[in-house]
């Protein structure tokens, strides 16, 4: 059952006016908040400030943010901890860094408010569709993102030379039966065909497998994006576990894989991020990058996406909007986007930042490119995403101790239902 949490709105003193010499009188500066998820520790923390700055010299005079980085932690002086408090307590600033994943829960708790007539559909436009689609909930866009994430396929160059194997491309991808043969002939002893981080407990995996259920036309919720009856526990979900199962129990893909194993040489092949590359950086190995499977020949190519976004908050008052979207027009522009990847590694918001970036128009990062602006899904906009994540990866790893798959997902549905009901 959803329990709205209404904010309290604050009055905010209005900017006095100065009297000036002969009359003539201007106005402060419209003074604005912000909150964002990094401190200045992080080279992603140091652009966030770095941009705050240049607003504030571009906007002197109209408009003046006052920047606050607050790290996340797990203990009460975590970044999350502090949005929940300020949306209880009515503190929260005029803008704010969300995760993409709780949007509708931000949304659905009055917590952010919709900035479609804001941005023109041109604007609009130039970013990734999943970008949109993430930030969307009930037909009203809430928030708009600097940065996106997606995940491949990584494959070690030689090992695929010597056993023959010629990799997908980003416009023609493997099917599962695909990526099982080519798993298949490189596993040998001391190497697995593919790192599958089975061992995840947490939102990875559903980050992870989600497009493979996308790919067959199905979903893990309904539209709404509360009833988990039927999709969590559909056919086509069924058909990814089973499939995963498969992969383990042939030992293709370890259940409890080594750290590094893809980079230390003992995977043949890695389903991971696009946080990858950097890590790669560190090990001496000659990979390449192939597009996320499909299921079969007859499904429709889709993979991940999704990072943090602004948004602006309900506390924002109508003096302070105008505002408000300018930072946020400014803090997810095509430079800041650009300049994002440079900071954190993550891949742009905007197809003009893409074209800004020579990385991202060769391989084997122009998989990610490809994908972000093709084949990109969100992750489900429900104030429910949270239990629906944990079922998921909880399901993943009954299945690999040895529940059946459709026990498993039962099990899933009615652990939702009940938190659910809770919530």
């Amino acid at each position: 059952m959803k329990k709205r949490m209404m904010s309290i709105m604050m009055t905010l003193t209005m900017a006095a006016t100065l009297t000036m010499p002969a009359a003539v009188s201007a106005a402060e500066p419209v003074e604005l908040t912000m909150w964002v998820h990094e401190t200045d520790a992080s080279e992603e923390g140091k652009l966030y400030a770095a941009l705050a700055e240049e607003f504030n010299t571009q906007y002197e005079g109209q408009y003046h943010v006052t920047l606050s980085q607050i790290a996340r932690s797990g203990d009460a002086g975590g970044y999350d901890d502090k949005i929940n408090a300020a949306i209880s307590n009515g503190g929260l600033p005029d803008v704010f860094t969300v995760d993409g994943v709780t949007v509708a829960q931000y949304a659905d708790a009055e917590a952010i408010v919709p900035i479609n007539e804001y941005f023109t559909e041109e604007e609009l436009a130039d970013f990734n569709p999943s970008i949109i689609q993430q930030g969307t909930y009930e037909d009203q866009l809430y928030t708009l993102g600097i940065m996106d994430s997606s995940v491949g396929l990584y494959y070690n160059k030689d090992m695929f030379e010597a056993a023959g194997i010629t990799p997908a491309t980003a416009e023609d991808p493997w099917t599962l039966a695909e990526l099982q043969d080519a798993a298949a002939k490189l596993t040998t002893d001391d190497c697995f065909g593919i790192n599958m981080h089975l061992d995840a407990k947490d939102e990875s995996v559903i980050y992870f497998f989600l497009p493979l259920i996308y790919s067959q036309g199905a979903n893990v919720i309904d539209e709404d994006g509360e009833t988990a009856d039927g999709f969590l526990n559909g056919d086509a979900v069924k058909n990814v576990f089973n499939w995963i199962k498969e992969m383990a129990d042939n030992g293709y893909a370890s259940a409890t894989p080594a750290e590094n194993s893809f980079e230390l040489g003992n995977a043949a092949m890695d389903l991971t991020g696009s946080w990858e590359p950097g890590n790669l950086a560190k090990f001496d190995i000659n990979w390449g990058l192939m597009p996320m499977p499909v299921y079969d020949e007859n499904s429709t190519p889709a993979s991940a996406c999704g990072s943090w976004t602004f948004a602006m908050s309900s506390n924002c008052t109508d003096e302070k909007k105008e505002g408000a979207a300018e930072l946020l027009r400014f803090m997810t522009s095509t430079d800041a986007s650009a300049r994002m990847y440079q900071a954190n590694a993550m891949p742009p918001s905007r197809a003009t930042a893409f074209d800004s970036i020579e990385a991202f128009g060769e391989e084997p990062l122009s998989v990610f490119s490809y994908q972000l602006q093709n084949t990109a899904q969100a992750r489900p906009v429900s104030i429910n995403y949270a239990i629906l994540s944990n079922q998921f990866a909880t399901t993943l790893q009954n299945i690999l101790t040895g529940m059946d798959v459709e026990e498993a997902l039962e099990q899933a549905v009615e652990q939702y239902n009940f938190q659910a009901d809770i919530y």
